[in-house]
This record gives structure tokens, sequence and C-alpha cells, in this order.
């Protein structure tokens, strides 16, 4: 097994080379994301470390989110853990929003570190087990093929909206949390549109840097620019007689929202290195987690720019709001797992369905989709329990039990977070470790690690 540590600091490195190199691992070193992807490009390896901050900052995350986010679009990705010595709730969520499939703060107790490690190894070999086993042995599928009918009025009435409109080529914005769904929705409405015949084109616009605007989205011809050295195709071409979907549009600088202002109200627009004008035949859906009404009092978002793509509006709850349907969505999506990798599905036990009901779900529907996939890898019994489900964020899931009074506070970090959970938890049930462990959502041995971790073998 490879694993590639990603961190410019050399001491770190090192120390976590020499002690993975110990258990039996090839290490491989990247002082940057940039040196990384170099690496990538040319070695397999099966796991990732990676460090959140690097030269330009030192407590954003953003570059790590950034690699993140490159790494989302490669064909084949290996499990990525994330260490950083400025760690928060909000960026452990967005870090595993984005993939990750861990998140450890600095400084790691080198145990608590190698059981995630071999954790994440160990899923990863299931899940390719169960694809090369699929692909050899062919098995009767079981019927997934059906949408899922949500079971909440909200979401009943903004699907009845949206097919009043699907038809048309109004311009929709889609607003709500991250990973509520908003891409899947845009798959639908252009299924069900008069251009279901043309070309869907997703663009994450909040991943596109100011230099290569342009180019992506309008297109260049050789020779426009120092490294365009063949004709690009932009975004807008792509899409004709199709859909266009720019997700993130908050994200937009005030210079990129006036050229994109410009092709939206004209229609026309230049590749670069052209003077000649074209003319977008393309559907507009934008989406976003922002509050533009907020940016837009804040001169952050330009007012024209938001009248061109807001004509419908809809808003996408989160899912904690969705209670009736956690359960049974969480069961349509075990079931599509079980059928991409070859398993029979198997029922939620009744602690399962009580905790995903009490779960804040910060993730929303993606989070939920990686904690069946992850729970049907890990299971061994006829159920999914609790502890196969590694629920990140929770403190009392269960509602036999008294409500934490565990708070997050403003600049509160992540491991001091997790120890008043687990330091309430243990002493409700008077230090009874199984009955914690139960509580908390991980296994006893995994609670065990977190006891040391924090110190808390004195406390119980």
């Amino acid at each position: 097994m490879t694993i590639l540590i990603i961190d410019d600091n050399l001491e770190v490195r090192l120390s976590i080379a020499y002690f993975l190199e110990d258990q039996g691992f090839e290490v491989l070193e990247a002082d940057s994301p940039t040196s990384a992807k170099q690496l990538l490009s040319v070695r397999a390896v099966s796991l990732i470390l990676l460090d959140m901050n690097f030269s330009r900052d030192t407590t954003s995350g953003e570059e790590g989110m950034s690699f993140l986010r490159w790494l989302n679009k490669q064909s084949t990705a290996p499990a990525v853990i994330c260490l950083t010595g400025w760690g928060s709730v909000a960026l452990a969520v967005q870090a595993l929003q984005l993939g990750a499939s861990d998140f450890i703060e600095k400084p790691w107790q080198n145990d608590a570190l190698l059981a995630s490690i071999q954790q994440q190894l160990k899923v990863s070999q299931r899940q390719k087990v169960r694809i090369d086993r699929a692909a050899k042995h062919p098995q009767p599928q079981i019927n997934t093929s059906q949408s899922y009918v949500w079971q909440c009025p909200e979401i009943r009435n903004l699907e009845a909206q949206l097919a009043r409109i699907a038809k048309t080529d109004a311009s929709i914005l889609l607003c709500g949390e991250s990973g509520v769904g908003k891409s899947h929705i845009v798959e639908w409405l252009h299924e069900c549109s008069q251009r279901a015949g043309g070309p869907l084109v997703s663009v994450n616009v909040g991943a596109l840097s100011t230099s290569l605007f342009e180019s992506e989205l309008f297109g260049h011809k050789k020779g426009a620019f120092t490294d365009a050295k063949a004709d690009r195709v932009g975004r807008f071409a792509s899409a004709c007689t199709g859909t266009l979907f720019l997700d993130e549009v908050a994200t937009l600088s005030l210079p990129l929202q006036a050229k994109l202002l410009r092709v939206l109200e004209s229609g026309e627009y230049e590749v670069l290195g052209s003077s000649e004008t074209q003319r977008s035949d393309a559907r507009l859906i934008c989406a976003t987690n922002a509050d533009l009404a907020q940016l837009v009092a804040r001169g952050e978002f330009r007012t024209d720019l938001l009248y061109r793509i807001n004509t419908f509006v809809f808003e996408l709850p989160p899912l904690r709001q969705r209670k009736e349907d956690i359960v049974p969505f969480a069961t349509h999506l075990l079931a599509k797992h079980a059928q991409r990798y070859q398993m029979a599905t198997k029922p939620l036990n009744e602690e399962v369905c009580a905790a995903f009901l009490h779960y804040p779900w910060p993730g929303n529907i993606r989070e939920l989709s990686h904690v069946m996939e992850r729970a049907l890898l890990m299971s061994d019994g006829t159920h999914i329990n609790l502890h196969d489900c590694q629920l990140r964020f929770a403190s009392t899931p269960a509602p036999s039990y008294a409500q934490a009074t565990v708070s997050y506070s403003e600049g509160q970090t992540l491991a001091e977070l997790e120890k008043a959970a687990i330091t309430h938890v243990l002493t409700e049930e008077k230090g009874a470790v199984s009955k914690a462990a139960n509580r908390l959502g991980v296994s006893k041995s995994s609670l065990y690690r977190r006891i040391e971790k924090h110190g808390l073998k004195n406390e119980g």
C-alpha cells in the first residue's frame, strides 16, 4: 500500500513517513498540492494524507479544499485523510462534503492516525473487490431505476412548481445548502425540458480562476495567449441547443460578473483571439448556497446580474428539515449502492433509524449517500448497525437518551467539541464505555482511542 503525504513542513512529512514505513507502507512525499498533482500523474497511491494550509495562508484551509475539488474531477481518486493544525467544525464539514474520508488535527496521535488509515484502506479494498467481482461475474440487478418519491410536502410542492416551468426556457436559480441535491434537480429539469436532446453542460464557476474564466466559458483560438496551443470550445458553445448549469455562481468576482452579464443580456460573446461575434443558444440554470440578497446589499453581487438569473427562484430545504424522508431515502440509497457493488441490501436497525432522525446532516443528501455507502461496505451483520454508519458530528443521536448540553461556540475547534461531547456522554453513562460508544455512534475501540487522545483516562 502506497501513501502520499502532502505537507509543506519537512519535519511533519519525515515524522509521518518514518512511522508509516515502520508499519510496512510505501511512502511518497509532496511539499505542495502542485507537486502532488504532478506526482499523481505518474504514480498510483492508495491513500493521501493532506495538509489543509500551505504557503499562501495559515488558517483558511482553502488550498487543501482546492486540491480536494481537483481530485474529485479525476477518473480515479484515492481516499483522503485531512490533517491540520487549525481545525474547526466548519472546516471539517466542508472537507468531508468534498469527499475527504476523515479529518485529524495536529498534533496527531500515531495510534489514532494508523487506525484511521487502516479503516480507509479497508473500505477502499472492499470497494475494489466488489467492483472487480461485479465486472467478472455479472448478476441480476436490483431495480432501482425508478426515482425516489419524496414524502416531504415542501419538496412535493417544489417538484410541482418545477414541472410547470421545466418545458420553458426561463432562467432558474436554485438556492440551498451544499449537498441538498441542486445538481440532481438540474438533471431532472434538463430531461423534462424541450432541450433534452441537447447537451447538459455543468460548470463550477467557483473553481475557475480569473485568468481562465473567459477561456472556459467562451473558448479561445490557438495563439490567443501564451499557453493556447490549440483551439478550445467554450462552455456556452458546448451547451448549444441544451442547458448550461453554472454552480456556485455567488463566488464570481465583480469583474467576472460583468463579463457574464453581457452574454446573458445580449446573448452575444466573442471567442478569445477572434473578432467574430457568436450567439448563445443555451438555457441557463444557476445555483448557489449563499444569500444573494445579502451579497447585493454589501455590493458584492451585481443587482442587474441577479435579475438576469432569477426569473424563477427555488429554495431547497436541508435534509434535517425533511424528517419524513430521511430513513426511506437512506434505504433507497443503500439499495443503489448495493446494486453498484453487487451486494444484497440490508435493513437499518431501529437504533440507526432513531439516530438518523436526530442527526443534523451538515452535508445533507451528499453526506447521507456517503454514510450509506460506507455502512454497506463496513457492515458484517444482517442489519446496518449504528457503528457501521460512523456519523461524524453526532453527540447524542438516539432519542431514548436525554439531549446533550454540549454546544458549539465560535472559535471552538473540532477537537474541543469532540472532547466535550465524549466527556458529557461518559458522565451521563457513569463511565460505561460500551454505552457511551453506542450513544456516540462509534465503536468501543474507537472511543477508547479518543479517550486516550484527549487525556480523559483519569476523568471518567
